[in-house]
């Protein structure tokens, strides 16, 4: 073999190693990039299928927020629209608008890949007074989420039971209903949090609750309250309180709020894995995160219902008990 010819093998090798050697690492670099991106398309619909250590209700695959987003935000149809950096990790609302329709009842419903996926519902108080319960299951009412009690504004924030509750939830369950509760709180501390939640399991523990038990705190607007001066991080670290003690006690815990609050008040980079009850009054929901049920309008009409109730959308699979 002459040297020329060993040569200019050895060159071939060497030319193969310098070509091979980069594409190697080339290809690897963009296989843990391609991998990184579509984990964070995917996490959704991983989470919708495994959850995240618990029952994840939503059939639909959904994204998580990256903290680069920006978000177009517009409290109302007047506001100026702003842009808000994203919260990471925050589930999107991956909900297609053209896929909301009225059924033929004239409730709102929802379709996905074809097939109707959301359940219809009421949240209803005392301020309902006597329900026909059987009149509004036989209108296309599937579920009610019910007023259990609340917290009285005043400075010594009395906790009180909703004057119809035990008729409400009982005249929903024996006409067919599914059915959920929320409490009004008014409160300022952990430990209010923590003793309402325990009211309102007290008040629950002989019903078959397959819906969300729901922390609803709102702002007093008609008067001074005792929660007037509540930061966001406080309102928080209620709220999951809250949450926490219905969650450890076996029910789906729900935080209930406007767009708002959501935006401006509760810290969501902590609340992450809790799921929300969005009150946004509008055609199509013009929120950027995800939410299980949907309040589009507080003058529903409803046959057993005198007067205006709250008309709800159920985008999560609660009623199978999953």
């Amino acid at each position: 073999m002459s040297h020329r010819s060993s040569h200019a093998k050895e060159n071939k090798r060497f030319k193969k190693r310098y070509i091979i050697i980069p594409t190697s690492i080339l290809l690897a670099v963009l296989f843990m990039v391609g991998g990184w991106v579509l984990s964070k398309k995917v996490w959704g619909f991983i989470t919708s299928l495994a959850g995240n250590g618990d029952t994840v209700h939503n059939i639909i695959a959904s994204a998580r927020a990256d903290s680069d987003d920006r978000i177009l935000v517009r409290l109302s149809e007047d506001s100026d629209p702003i842009y808000i950096d994203a919260v990471d990790g925050m589930p999107v609302n991956t909900y297609d608008d053209d896929s909301f329709y009225l059924d033929d009842n004239g409730l709102l419903a929802y379709s996905h890949n074809g097939e109707k996926i959301s359940t219809i519902g009421i949240d209803v108080s005392y301020v309902q007074g006597d329900i026909d319960w059987f009149s509004v299951r036989d209108a296309g009412v599937d579920y009610a989420v019910i007023r259990c009690g609340g917290r009285g504004y005043g400075d010594k924030g009395i906790l009180f039971t909703d004057e119809k509750f035990v008729q409400n939830i009982e005249g929903a369950v024996n006409a067919g209903l599914d059915v959920g509760v929320y409490f009004y709180s008014q409160a300022v501390t952990v430990a209010e949090a923590e003793e309402e939640a325990d009211y309102v399991l007290d008040l629950i523990k002989d019903y078959d609750i397959k819906y969300p038990v729901v922390f609803d705190w709102e702002h007093y607007e008609y008067d001074e309250a005792r929660t007037d001066d509540i930061d966001g991080q406080t309102l928080t670290d209620i709220a999951l309180a809250f949450c926490s003690k219905i969650k450890n006690s076996g029910y789906s815990p729900m935080i209930y709020a406007n767009r708002s609050q959501l935006y401006n008040e509760y810290d969501l980079s902590r609340m992450t894995e809790l799921e929300f009850w969005l009150a946004s009054y509008e055609s199509r929901p013009d929120y950027y995160y995800e939410f299980g049920i949907w309040q589009y309008t507080t003058e529903g009409q409803i046959d057993g219902i005198e007067g205006n109730v709250d008309l709800n959308i159920c985008l999560y699979d609660y009623g199978n008990g999953e």
